[in-house]
């Protein structure tokens, strides 16, 4: 198995090893103990990696790779040899037989191919030049001093340099299984989330959680704990954080070894920069839990802790999110579709930057390939189940771990990780003071179909803005869906 990794490639470009070394050099937080640099011609690959890692090879074929890939029937230890010996046996469409949350550059004499995984779980990010130059790196930052059209790499895409960009993914129907029994549905939750935890689990490694007692980081710890026995768990929040005594609960239950952190606004506000600037957003929503989730992340880090799980994709998969409930079935088919495929510069882009902003190998087992399609093939009034009049949001979910959790997290209402953890008002109080409302409507307009929605999200793009002057970049902004129908 792989840990994370920053990668960068350049492609048709003379003298380009150096170029590489440079964009490595600002995302050497993804791998921070060595850099890694290949070059064939007008072709340069490279990772900033951790010990032990290294460019996988094979048949004048070279990848780098950011990310896990988990087929046990392709050769390789190391992702890199996996996806070396993938394309040598399936030929250049073998990205549709991986699984796995990976993003890659495969360079094959004059030829490169790069892919993302179908949802974008690991990022990627290009900029083209003339005469056909290609640019590729991990994060905003490693290209912005090299183009000013910096462009996402769509997920469920490989780009070929004889074909260009080839969607290799198609999204699934919703609700395609109806040969199996609710009964059989809450088992089947259940043991594919053990062992997504376990595919991801690796015994040399100090394990840690983070747990805000909500369902989803619940059940990946109770998954977790399935197959690990000294599991560290993390939970942050300020003083009158709802989060803390929950996850208290959970940890006690579980009997892990839990740690917690309460902070103080003015540390808020300290990391704040660095927050937006690893982010490379200014997503109002997603920076509030992005604070929340860089302080967790900071002390697993100081805690000596070197692989994480996380619980995020249980909302998109499961139907998390109230308003849902107000939706007709097809309806919430459609808009769980719509958050999971939108994830990928949202809440998995949150996780993957505060946690690689501590050179943390960060996993989210709920969106392991066999769970996820397993979860796209249920029954919608699985997932959002009406008992006594009322709707439960991710209700096979909960009952898959209702005997391994405490009844009062089990049946918990969601809180959103900003909410949870007692950032929101906070957040948004400073900004409010900060920012006059003549200075609002004067600067809330960013672009012709781009309105910033408060002062808290003024006051954190002015940040991003000093980072990230351009303004194509804006095309790479994800929205937090705030329309309730």
């Amino acid at each position: 198995m792989e840990k994370m990794s920053g990668i960068a490639g350049v492609y048709q470009r003379e003298n380009c090893r150096e170029l590489v070394g440079n964009i490595l050099d600002k995302i050497k937080h993804r791998g921070p103990d060595d850099i890694s640099i290949i070059s064939l011609g007008k072709t340069a690959l490279g990772q900033t990696c951790f010990a032990g890692e290294k460019i996988g090879r094979g048949q004048d074929v070279f990848a780098v790779v950011d990310g896990s890939i988990f087929n046990e029937e392709i050769d390789g230890d190391a992702a890199g040899d996996k996806i070396v010996n993938a394309y040598i046996k399936y030929g250049k469409g073998f990205t549709k037989e991986l699984e796995g949350s990976f993003a890659f550059i495969l360079a094959d004499g004059d030829r490169v191919i790069a892919a993302r995984d179908p949802v974008g779980l690991k990022p990627l990010y290009y900029a083209e030049d003339e005469g056909s130059v290609m640019y590729f790196a991990s994060e905003i930052k490693a290209l912005k001093d090299i183009s000013e059209d910096i462009k996402i790499f769509p997920p469920g895409y490989y780009y070929h340099s004889d074909e260009g960009f080839v969607k290799y993914y198609k999204k699934p129907v919703l609700g395609s299984n109806g040969d199996i029994s609710v009964e059989e549905a809450i088992s089947k939750v259940k043991e594919l989330l053990v062992n997504a935890a376990e595919k991801r689990y690796e015994d040399n490694k100090k394990l840690g959680l983070y747990l805000s007692g909500g369902i989803d980081s619940s059940v990946v710890a109770a998954a977790a704990s399935e197959i690990a026995d000294d599991i560290d768990t993390f939970s942050v929040g300020v003083h009158t954080s709802e989060d803390l005594p929950n996850a208290r609960l959970v940890a006690r239950h579980l009997g892990t070894n839990h740690h917690e952190y309460i902070y103080k606004p003015e540390e808020m506000l300290k990391v704040l920069p660095e927050v937006i600037y690893h982010l490379e957003s200014f997503d109002m929503y997603l920076v509030r839990s992005s604070i929340a989730n860089y302080l967790v992340s900071k002390i697993a880090r100081e805690s000596g802790v070197d692989l994480v799980f996380c619980g995020e994709g249980g909302d998109e998969l499961f139907g998390g999110y109230h308003y849902l409930k107000d939706f007709e079935p097809e309806e919430i088919e459609n808009e769980l579709l719509k958050l999971t495929f939108n994830g990928h510069n949202n809440g998995f882009q949150r996780v993957d930057r505060m946690t690689a902003a501590h050179s943390l190998d960060g996993h989210m087992p709920i969106m392991d390939n066999e769970v996820a399609e397993f979860a796209y093939s249920l029954p919608v009034e699985w997932k959002i189940y009406e008992e006594d009049g009322k709707k439960i949001e991710k209700w096979i979910l909960r009952k898959a771990f209702e005997d391994d959790l405490p009844e009062e997290i089990v049946w918990r209402k969601k809180a959103k990780f900003f909410k949870g953890a007692g950032s929101a008002d906070i957040l948004k109080q400073f900004a409010d003071q900060k920012i006059s409302d003549e200075e609002f409507e004067r600067e809330k307009q960013i672009d012709d179909d781009f309105v910033l929605r408060s002062k808290e999200e003024l006051y954190y793009y002015r940040i991003f803005k000093e980072y990230f002057p351009h303004k194509s970049i804006l095309e790479t902004i994800g929205r937090t869906a705030t329309v309730k129908k």
